[in-house]
């Protein structure tokens, strides 16, 4: 019992050095035998003819990690994934015969080249709708960026020109995009109805004047202007209305604000 004990703790010491030394005894690694000959291998080629393809892959594998060079392992594992009539896995499939090929040497084999060739096409068959989608939804999402900006955009051009007409006496500019501002009509003067016609005609020349003066130097200001923090997804436009001002307004309040870069929590004079 001591001798033999003391022999197994000898050979185990041999093979410890060997690893250490990079020489790996093993006979399947070494090429002193032959890698068909290891019984994981022959199990699972025994499952494979029996069609009983889950143990084979299993047992394909066991024999992998006893000898990570058996090329004709990863040729087994290679054809039961590579079938879809056994267990169709083209990931798997690609790799496994890929490495075949390395190992073996064959690159030139009738067989396993088309193979693997069908491999990667049905990969790449899976996999392109879900490429697709994913390419798509970021244009998508890139396109209502640009659309929400635009219409930023429109807003305050709309409410400059409609600032210019309104001072000109033209009538506004109207846009399906943006709901257009309504400003107060002016209202006519109340004459007296026994008033001499002339009397009555420079009263309503010396009114119109004094409105297009009162417009042309634009709306009173406040005497003190309030401040106002940006919300999520408001534009320049928004806030305006909110706060009962023009566009104009409100830039020329803020000179150093761009309305296309607004940000939450961003504090703007109110005029």
């Amino acid at each position: 019992m001591l001798r033999q004990a003391w022999k197994s703790r000898l050979a185990a010491a041999v093979v410890a050095a060997g690893l250490l030394t990079g020489c790996d005894e093993r006979p399947w690694v070494t090429g002193k035998a032959d890698p068909k000959e290891e019984a994981n291998f022959r199990q699972a080629e025994a499952y494979h003819r029996l069609a009983q393809y889950t143990k084979a892959v299993e047992y394909f594998q066991r024999a992998l990690d006893v000898n990570p060079r058996n090329a004709d392992a990863h040729l087994g594992l290679g054809l039961i994934h590579s079938d879809p009539t056994k267990i169709p896995e083209y990931g798997f499939a690609y790799y496994h015969l890929n490495r075949y090929v390395e190992m073996a040497r064959a690159t030139n084999d009738p067989i396993v080249v088309p193979l693997i060739q069908a491999s990667g096409l049905k990969l790449a068959e899976r996999y392109a709708n879900a490429i697709g989608k994913i390419q798509t939804q970021g244009e998508l999402e890139q396109l209502k960026r640009d659309r929400a900006e635009l219409l930023t955009t429109v807003s305050n051009l709309t409410e400059r020109l409609n600032l210019a007409n309104l001072r000109l006496g033209l009538p506004l500019v109207t846009n399906r995009f943006v709901a257009p501002r309504v400003y107060p009509a002016p209202t006519a003067p109340v004459l007296p109805t026994n008033a001499p016609a002339p009397q009555r005609r420079v009263a309503m020349t010396n009114q119109f004047q004094s409105q297009q003066a009162s417009t042309s130097s634009g709306p009173a200001k406040s005497a003190a202007p309030k401040s106002y923090k940006v919300q999520p997804r408001e534009t320049l436009a928004a806030i305006a209305r909110k706060n009962g001002v023009t566009v104009a307004q409100l830039q020329a309040a803020n000179p150093g604000v761009d309305a296309r870069k607004l940000k939450v929590g961003q504090e703007l004079r109110i005029p």
